[in-house]
């Protein structure tokens, strides 16, 4: 029998290939340089020499988790988000060396979390590509990032006031030429945000087209009707946030559109508007105009966020239903809410009704589907040898999920129990 040579050997008391099979026992991946060799049975592997072995005993083996919408370089929400920014000659001008930092400060804790691939969408004008050449470079720890550049919005659209962040466009040959813009500056997809009436069907249809033809995928922003439908009509290939209606659900099905539903930042706002509202309230009754006015805004905000988050609820059982394809997006923007909220994002898709397994695919191979990313998203020979390992069992408690204790990207250790 033929004897193949691996650089390291990983085995578990369990092993989840990412494909939707039930999990084998014990698992084993052995690894060959950056790719895999085998993932499967530990019994049915066949002959192994040469290689360094790490026995991780009880832990699960899984594919390295993929996080579909990532901010590394949002500062507005830190705590402390003034000191990102100078003033030369009385201008306001924002730091791009520290915001390049915190993104990588912010990526690190993603990869320790197990994320191996993460997909920016949307950030400061050019910074994030150099932090991808930092990261491909090995300088610093990271995800494989793909980046979108700058979003795509209409004149006075979506998250336009925030510096460096919005390419604003208006007409299809102007949405044209705001993808043509992007590519230019090395986006290896293009993103688009729409708040409901924000731009036209044309100017939508125009973007889409202009970079599917220039090869690359499109995410769409669609946090109000009828932004939902107005993406699945367009073609994009996954729509981010929002509450999709039955019909649009089905529509995306048949044109093989995902959803990245990014239900944990949600649940975080609800949380802190309830926070600001309590905190309001504890305040002398109609001693103060201010407080008044502060109560009434954060109930507000909470009660519409909760109504949001039912509508949501509603829009995962239908989508389960019918099939839609989830991705997982930890869209961590508020600088309470950590980074590396992958675990978080999973145990919510439980919540809304996810089986752990469907969530755990939404992490792995169903995003590299709907991406295109054939080299990574499942333990199969041939892929690129992402594999993280977790402590117990994903299937029966998804919070299995938040103790990750070994990262591998492609092929390097990168996080170990020794270590």
């Amino acid at each position: 029998m033929t004897e193949y040579h691996a650089d390291l050997i990983l085995t578990g008391e369990l092993l989840i290939d990412g494909l939707g099979a039930p999990p084998v026992s014990p698992g084993m991946v052995a690894i060959a340089g950056r790719q895999i060799l085998y993932a499967g049975s530990a019994s049915a592997a066949p002959p192994l020499s040469g290689a360094r072995r790490i026995d991780l005993g009880k832990a699960c083996l899984l594919p390295g988790l993929i996080d579909m919408h990532v901010h590394p370089t949002y500062y507005w929400e830190e705590p402390d988000a003034a000191t990102y920014t100078y003033e030369p000659e009385g201008s306001l001008v924002y730091s791009p060396v520290l915001i390049a930092l915190l993104a990588a400060g912010n990526l690190r804790e993603a990869l320790m979390a197990g994320v191996t691939t993460a997909r920016d969408t949307g950030a400061i004008d050019s910074i994030m590509f150099d932090v991808k050449r930092a990261v491909e470079k090995r300088w610093i720890p990271g995800p494989r990032l793909y980046v979108a550049g700058r979003l795509i919005v209409p004149t006075g659209g979506h998250v336009h006031y925030l510096p460096g962040l919005a390419n604003q466009a208006d007409g299809p040959y102007g949405f044209r030429r705001a993808v043509r813009e992007e590519i230019r500056a090395g986006a290896d997809f293009i993103k688009i945000a729409n708040n409901g009436a924000d731009l036209t069907q044309e100017e939508l249809n125009a973007a889409v087209e202009e970079a599917h033809r220039l090869g690359k995928k499109v995410a769409c922003h669609t946090s109000k009707p009828p932004s939902q439908r107005m993406a699945i009509e367009a073609g994009v290939d996954t729509f981010e946030h929002g509450t999709p209606t039955p019909e649009e659900i089905d529509l995306a099905v048949e044109k093989g559109i995902t959803w990245t539903p990014t239900l944990n930042i949600s649940q975080e706002y609800l949380r802190w508007c309830e926070s600001r509202w309590k905190a309001a309230e504890e305040g002398p009754i109609g001693g103060d105009r201010r407080r008044e006015i502060e109560r009434a805004k954060w109930r507000r905000e909470w009660e519409e966020t909760s109504a949001y988050l039912e509508r949501k609820r509603t829009s995962m059982e239908y989508a389960l239903r019918a099939g839609l394809r989830l991705a997982v997006g930890t869209d961590s923007w508020m600088g309470q809410v950590r980074f590396s909220a992958i675990a978080d994002e999973l145990r919510w898709l439980v919540e809304y009704g996810c089986s752990p397994l469907q969530a755990i695919q939404a992490a792995t191979a169903w995003p590299a589907q709907a991406m295109g990313w054939s080299e990574i998203g499942t333990l199969e020979p041939g892929k690129l040898a992402d594999v993280i390992a977790v402590e117990g069992d994903p299937l029966r408690d998804i919070r299995a999920m938040e103790k990750v204790v070994l990262v591998v990207q492609e092929g390097e250790v990168v996080k170990s129990p020794s270590h």
